[in-house]
C-alpha cells in the first residue's frame, strides 16, 4: 500500500474519507470490485502509520464479507492512504498521489449524539464537510458523494421523500449536524452532488459480518449487559419477569445490510452525472423494513429472557423497567413512528432488485444476533481477569 507516492497523472482516482469505518471500508471494497479507479483514502494521523491502519481495516472488512481473492490483492495495489483529518482546513493539505481525481466520497463522521459532545459533532460533521469539499476542489474532483443518514428526517413520520430536509425537527445533535452538512454540500455550486442516506446499517446480507457495532448492535449489547448485571444479583429475574418497553408495536425499524448500501451507491454513481450545483438524493434503505416489536422480541428470545411487553409512554414503569429504559433512551426515537422511506430515486437508477437479501425473516435476524453475540462473547473472554 502506498502513501504520498508519485505515479502516472492520467490514472483515474476517487478520494475517500471515512474509509476505515463500517460503511466506508465496504464502499472501498465495492469500488475495488466494480471499477478500475485508484482509491486515495484520508486517514487520521496516529501511533500506527496510516497505510497500516487502512490496510488492516480493509482486510478486516474483506474477511467479514468473504471478499474474493482479487479484491483482497487489490487492497495493496489500488488503495492509497494519505494522512490528514477532516477537522483541518483542506483536511490538512496532505500531498496526493498524482492521479486524475473525479469523485469525492465523504463518509467521515462522528456518530456521537449527546449534548456533551456538541463541539466534536460540529467540528467533524459540519466543519469537516466544508474541509472535505475544499480538499476535493483542490484535487480537481468533479463530483461529491455525501454519506448522510435517512434520519435527517428527524421526528418526521409517514412517507419520507428523497428531497431536501429543511426544517426537520431533530431528535439529537447527530441528526442536526447531518442536516447542516447536507446544506453545505448542496449549497456549493462547483461540484455535482449525490446525497446518499443509509438507514440503520447492519452486517453483510450473506455472511452477516460487520466491522462496527452501533445501531441494532448497540441495542443488543445494552440488553446483553443488562441481563449480565441482573444475573449477578437476581439470577432468574429476567427469565421470569417481562420487561415493559416503551416501543411502538408495528413501527418499522429500517435495518439494511451494508453490502446493499454500497452496491446501490456505486451503481447510482456509475449511472448518473450530476452537473455542477445539481443535487440528487437517494434513500439507501430497506423496502421490507421489519417491525420493531418483532426485532426486539427475537433479541429477548435469543438471550433466554422472558418475552417483553410493549407499552405506551403513558404507562407507569416498574423499577426494573425504568433501569433498562434509561439504557435505551437514544434508541427509542428510532423505534417509534410509522415512518417509511421513499426509494423512488433509488429504484429508478438501480432497477429491479431481488427482495431476498432485504427480507429480515426471523431466521435472518437470529443469524445476525448470533454472529454478533459470538464475537461479543469472544471479546469478553479475551479480557484480562480482574482481581
Amino acid at each position: 500500500m502506498t502513501s504520498n507516492t508519485t505515479t502516472t497523472r492520467g490514472r483515474d482516482a476517487h478520494l475517500v474519507t471515512g474509509a476505515t469505518g463500517f460503511v466506508g471500508a465496504a464502499l472501498v471494497l465495492e469500488l475495488v470490485r466494480r471499477t478500475d479507479v485508484e482509491l486515495v483514502c484520508l486517514v487520521r494521523p496516529g501511533a500506527t502509520p496510516a497505510a497500516e491502519r487502512l490496510r488492516a481495516a480493509l482486510r478486516d472488512a474483506a474477511a467479514a464479507y468473504d471478499a474474493d481473492a482479487a479484491v483482497v490483492a487489490a487492497i495493496d495495489l489500488r488503495c492509497h492512504a494519505v494522512e490528514g483529518d477532516v477537522v483541518l482546513p483542506e483536511c490538512g493539505g496532505a500531498p496526493l498521489p498524482r492521479f486524475h481525481y473525479d469523485q469525492l466520497w465523504h463518509g467521515a463522521a462522528s456518530l456521537r449524539f449527546e449534548d456533551r459532545y456538541a463541539d466534536e459533532i460540529v467540528r467533524v460533521n459540519t466543519h469537516g464537510t466544508r474541509h472535505a469539499l475544499a480538499w476535493a476542489r483542490a484535487a480537481g474532483a468533479r463530483q461529491v458523494n455525501y454519506m448522510s443518514t435517512a434520519y435527517v428526517a428527524g421526528a418526521g413520520v409517514g412517507r419520507i421523500l428523497e428531497t431536501p430536509c429543511d426544517g426537520a425537527e431533530t431528535n439529537n445533535l447527530y441528526e442536526r449536524s447531518k442536516i447542516d452538512a447536507e446544506a453545505i454540500v448542496v449549497g456549493q455550486r462547483d461540484l455535482g452532488v449525490r446525497v446518499f442516506r443509509p438507514s440503520i446499517v447492519v452486517g453483510h446480507s450473506q455472511t452477516r459480518g460487520a466491522t462496527n457495532f452501533t445501531g441494532m448492535y448497540g441495542f443488543l449489547r445494552q440488553l446483553t449487559a443488562f441481563r449480565g448485571m441482573m444475573q449477578r444479583t437476581q439470577a432468574r429475574l429476567l427469565a421470569e419477569t417481562a420487561l415493559q418497553l416503551r416501543l411502538q408495536v408495528g413501527a418499522p425499524v429500517d435495518l439494511v445490510p451494508v453490502d446493499l448500501v454500497v452496491q446501490n451507491a456505486v451503481t447510482i454513481m456509475q449511472g448518473t452525472d450530476p452537473a455542477p450545483g445539481e443535487a440528487q438524493y437517494y434513500h439507501l434503505t430497506n423496502p421490507l423494513a421489519p417491525d420493531v416489536d418483532r426485532v426486539v422480541a427475537l433479541m429477548f428470545e435469543e438471550l433466554g429472557l422472558c418475552p417483553p411487553r410493549f407499552v405506551g409512554d403513558d404507562v407507569a414503569l416498574e423499577w426494573l423497567d425504568e433501569r433498562f429504559d434509561r439504557r435505551i433512551g437514544f434508541y427509542r426515537s428510532y423505534m417509534r413512528g410509522d415512518r417509511v422511506f421513499d426509494r423512488s430515486n433509488v429504484e429508478r437508477r438501480v432497477g429491479r432488485e431481488s427482495s431476498v437479501p432485504y427480507a429480515m425473516t426471523d431466521d435472518t435476524l437470529r443469524a445476525y444476533y448470533r454472529w454478533y453475540l459470538e464475537r461479543l462473547d469472544a471479546t469478553r473472554r479475551d479480557l484480562p481477569v480482574g482481581r
